[in-house]
């Protein structure tokens, strides 16, 4: 009965979300909304892992529902070979950059290509409480990319969010 119940929840909010949609681009039905961006590299790690990799995200924050929506890309994550699979995407916060602040979410996949991107997102059961939907919102949450090799970050990059 729950699986069913779950599987009926997930169905609706895949429908609102489709529903809330116009040429393709999201739209919210009544709320504010915010473009999330950052730009990653290893120099922002603390302390600086000293790769050459670099990322970006590039994301849609809709207040109204609480969701997060992103698209994560990297390039140059490892070079040569063997290669080290990218495991998860790690926000932190609250810290400004330069600063190390406490693990908000993680999200696992797995990519073990050098250079991608992946879209992903925050909602339902791993939506943001309101304390982290303030830290995303003020500047004060950063995103870290994870590998094999580093499981507590190879690139980090700080997040901008901006009102629509």
């Amino acid at each position: 009965m729950k699986n069913t119940i779950f599987k009926f929840l997930m169905l609706c909010a895949v429908l609102n979300l489709w529903a809330c949609t116009k040429g393709k681009e999201l739209v919210s039905i009544n709320g504010a909304t915010y473009t999330v961006t950052g730009a990653a590299d290893g120099t922002q790690m603390v302390p600086a892992t000293g790769v050459n990799a670099t990322g970006s995200f590039n994301g849609w924050y809709d207040e109204q529902v609480n969701v997060l929506t992103f698209t994560l890309s990297w390039s140059n994550i490892f070079t040569g070979t063997p290669a080290d699979p990218l495991t998860a995407v790690k926000f932190y916060g609250p810290a400004a950059a330069g600063t190390n602040g406490t693990l908000i979410k993680t999200i696992s996949f797995s990519n073990a290509n050098a250079s991608g991107s992946v879209n992903l997102g925050l909602g339902g059961y791993s939506e943001l409480s309101a304390a982290e939907k303030n830290i995303l919102l003020n500047g004060n949450c950063y995103y870290q990319i994870c590998t094999q090799k580093y499981p507590q970050g190879i690139i980090r990059g700080q997040l901008k969010s901006v009102m629509n």
